[in-house]
């Protein structure tokens, strides 16, 4: 236990069994999802699961029951429209099982945060403690992945005898004489949204939980390993995104109610803009800047052709993940450009929550996530001042991550955001409090 607070408040080991056993889950859950992204879903799942087996045998199941919120009543209504739009989707069962996967998702997500709402400070402090731990685990494995050239993942493969055909894409592996040798750092790529995005929940669970001065010893570490393992990975989308959540933090402590402004500004704008914008990009013949990467310049021919073929259903959009479905039929009847070095494609997904959005959801659908955003955004000014410049920089990071990245359906990715948020909500029970006592004892030595 590195908080003293327990030790003061004399609370007894049997008090503290299901706070040291829930924590160890989630350090094992935070862990995992770092090590590999794809893991996201199980982990989620795990938790979700560990969480609810332990309210049902403490007879505390009823506090899982969500509460009806502006959040929860914004989530479910997108989430909603999104299955009712399958309706008029080119494949209904694809759609329906995907937007029945997020539903869960979100269901499970509001289920937790209750849970933390009603739970013990000394059980809080354990969990906050896996939180954090788990994270620097993971982190510290990203770290020396870096540094060795995966070297970790090599050795595993090949002890359990990995062949070439077990391991795609075949082009990110070399082999040679029946062993795996090389891996590409595009191997990595995935793992960065998670570790992005994490990273302040795990930052707030280190300020709630640690004893001074090793709170900001141990933060500032963090985020400086953090920054050094996104920085080398081959994912720009990571790279903006920790940028832009140290920005948001620091403005936050500079001037809270401006820093809110800012970011509700840029939600909206990325939520209702984005179409033109996409389109704008393209008649600006960014696609073919040589100051821009390969991969921005794909994107934006990708998104040009994700807005013109969403200016075909603006309301109501064609149905929630027909993407996936109907990209590839498109992509056969485009033609290359003359010129043009890079391939002419929809791509299966957007490569942006947003373009996706319009383009699936239509104008209706881009107008239930902004409000849902601006829903989660008045609920962060609801928190505490000391814990908002953290809930900023999260929504800031996320925001970015969504925004040129991977696709809104893709299971690991909303189960990472659902995540996200549930590790918010346990270190956004701790920080409060802590000052709370912190304050207290000040007082009293006084």
């Amino acid at each position: 236990m590195f908080s003293s607070e327990l030790d003061r408040a004399g609370h007894p080991f049997r008090t503290r069994t299901w706070g040291i056993l829930l924590g160890s889950i989630i350090l094992a859950a935070v862990a995992a999802a770092l090590v590999s992204a794809k893991t996201v879903p199980f982990v989620f799942a795990v938790t979700l699961a560990s969480f609810l087996t332990a309210a049902v045998i403490r007879g505390q199941l009823a506090h899982a029951l969500p509460r009806r919120g502006s959040v929860s009543l914004h989530l479910a209504i997108f989430l909603l429209y999104a299955l009712t739009s399958s309706a008029w989707a080119i494949d209904p069962q694809n759609s329906i099982v995907n937007t029945l996967a997020a539903i869960l998702v979100g269901g499970g997500t509001l289920a937790l945060l209750r849970l933390f709402a009603d739970e013990t400070r000394p059980n809080l402090l354990h969990m906050g403690e896996g939180l954090w731990i788990g994270f620097i685990v993971g982190l510290l494995y990203l770290f020396t992945e870096i540094l060795t050239d995966q070297s970790i993942k090599i050795w595993l493969y090949n002890m359990i005898h990995m062949a070439p055909d077990d391991l795609k894409p075949h082009s990110y592996f070399g082999w040679s004489g029946g062993k795996l040798v090389t891996i590409s750092r595009e191997d990595l790529t995935r793992n960065m949204a998670p570790l992005t995005i994490f990273l302040w929940p795990a930052i707030a669970g280190i300020e709630g939980t640690l004893r001074r001065p090793w709170t900001i010893v141990v933060a500032v570490l963090t985020v400086i390993v953090a920054g050094a393992v996104v920085m080398q990975a081959p994912h720009e989308t990571s790279k903006l995104a920790l940028i832009v959540g140290l920005a948001t933090f620091g403005c936050a402590h500079v001037g809270m109610r401006l820093t809110g402004r800012l970011v509700a500004f840029g939600w909206v704008v990325a939520c209702l803009a984005v179409l033109p914008a996409a389109l704008i990009a393209y008649r600006l013949d960014l696609h073919n800047a040589s100051w821009l990467q390969s991969s921005a310049q794909h994107r934006i021919i990708i998104w040009n052709l994700t807005a013109e073929q969403a200016l075909k259903s603006p309301w109501l959009g064609v149905g929630a993940r027909t993407t996936y479905v109907l990209g590839p039929r498109l992509e056969r009847d485009l033609a290359k450009q003359p010129g043009a070095d890079l391939r002419w494609s929809l791509s299966a997904h957007s490569h942006s929550v947003y373009l996706q959005t319009w383009f699936e959801l239509g104008l209706i659908g881009a107008v239930l996530l902004t409000l849902l955003g601006l829903a989660i955004l008045q609920a962060i000014r609801s928190l505490a001042a000391q814990l908002q410049p953290y809930a900023y920089a999260t929504f800031a990071s996320a925001a970015v991550m969504a925004g040129s990245s991977y696709g809104m359906w893709q299971i690991w990715f909303v189960s990472a955001f659902g995540f996200c948020a549930v590790l918010f909500g346990l270190s956004a029970r701790l920080i409060p409090e802590a000052q709370q006592i912190r304050g207290s004892a000040q007082n009293v030595s006084a």
